[in-house]
């Protein structure tokens, strides 16, 4: 007779709880996902680069119409909160000081992929869908490429776009807003 073992899953407050504990050190890299924490790869130097050439091209737009977040929690649902790498914001007087954003106040989210594509592509990009993030880009380095996910549904996005090096796209929140494939991925 097999015993079925049973995984312990967490919620978003108790990983809180787990972090002001010391559980974790200042410089351990871990995200919840599925009420599972998860640690993350570590970041390489043409991931950092690109995560750096995003900053950049975003921190253009004025803070009165998108906050730019780097690398910080976003609380998806009660037992999720990713730590995506770029991610551009609704504004607000506090600047989030009294939560984390909430995927109602995702302008558009990006993830930088080398190493953690398929973790990325088939994990935390359905969670993004699922919360109702109106729209996820994947800088994909594996393939030199850009992969838009845009419109979300209970099962994934409608619409899923791939942008080549010498190519233009633009966020859905700022159509005006011109960001080059080749810009970004160096």
């Amino acid at each position: 007779m097999s015993v079925q073992m049973q995984k312990r899953l967490f919620t978003v407050q108790e990983y809180h709880l787990m972090i002001e504990a010391g559980v974790f050190m200042n410089n351990d890299r871990v995200e919840l996902i599925e009420g599972e924490i998860i640690e993350m790869a570590a970041i390489g130097t043409r991931h950092a680069s690109c995560v750096r050439r995003l900053i950049h091209r975003f921190s253009v737009i004025p803070e009165e119409i998108a906050i730019l977040d780097v690398q910080d929690p976003i609380q998806l649902t009660e037992r999720t909160e990713p730590q995506p790498d770029v991610v551009l914001l609704q504004p607000r007087a506090d600047y989030y000081a009294t939560a984390h954003p909430r995927p109602s106040e995702v302008l558009l989210l990006m993830e930088v992929s080398d190493s953690t594509i398929d973790f990325d592509r088939d994990v935390k990009v359905p969670n993004y869908a699922r919360s109702g993030i109106q729209e996820v880009w994947l800088w994909n380095l594996e393939d030199n490429c850009l992969e838009v996910y845009r419109f979300p549904t209970g099962n994934g996005y409608n619409s899923i776009q791939i942008f080549q090096r010498g190519e233009m796209v633009s966020p859905l929140a700022f159509p005006d807003f011109l960001v080059s494939v080749d810009l970004i991925l160096g």
